[in-house]
């Protein structure tokens, strides 16, 4: 079984980063394949959703995942009125979309915690589950573990 994973983040401020890791395997002995970083270019806020959307909408379309996980932002411990978690959530639904336009036939939206929870561990403990399968798209890594099946 293959699986996606794909988290956002902002390594620069204005500059979003799309971080995929394929997985196969099952949860107990997941199974690196490739990771992937998707970037744009553009500048404006729907230039790059735009952009970022058709550029993963093409990867899976040649991957054929059996299954994706996005890894959402948290729900934020106070209020914020910065442009980034905004920008974010904007970029979340845009790769969600695309996912259902390629027809993933199974799309799991999960945080951090509910990443943790679904492994049956911490938000850290999932995150350094993750980094130990790739470093520097843990985020990602250890949302795509969520979607491999568990060992009887």
């Amino acid at each position: 079984m293959l699986v996606l994973g794909v988290s956002v983040g902002f390594p620069t401020p204005g500059k979003p980063v799309v971080s995929l890791v394929v997985l196969e395997g099952g949860r107990g002995e997941p199974k690196f394949v490739e990771s992937c970083e998707i970037k744009t270019a553009e500048t404006g806020i729907v230039d790059q959703i735009t952009d970022l959307g058709r550029k993963f909408r093409s990867k899976i379309s040649g991957l054929k995942p059996e299954a994706v996980v996005l890894r959402i932002a948290d729900i934020p411990t106070t209020a914020s009125r910065t442009a980034g978690p905004r920008h974010r959530l904007m970029i979340e639904g845009a790769l969600t979309y695309g996912c259902n336009e390629q027809k993933v036939p199974d799309v799991m939206l999960r945080t951090g915690k509910e990443v943790g929870v679904a492994l049956g561990m911490s938000k850290a403990e999932a995150l350094a589950l993750g980094k130990g399968l790739d470093a520097k798209h843990s985020e990602a890594a250890s949302a795509g573990i969520v979607a491999l099946p568990s060992e009887s």
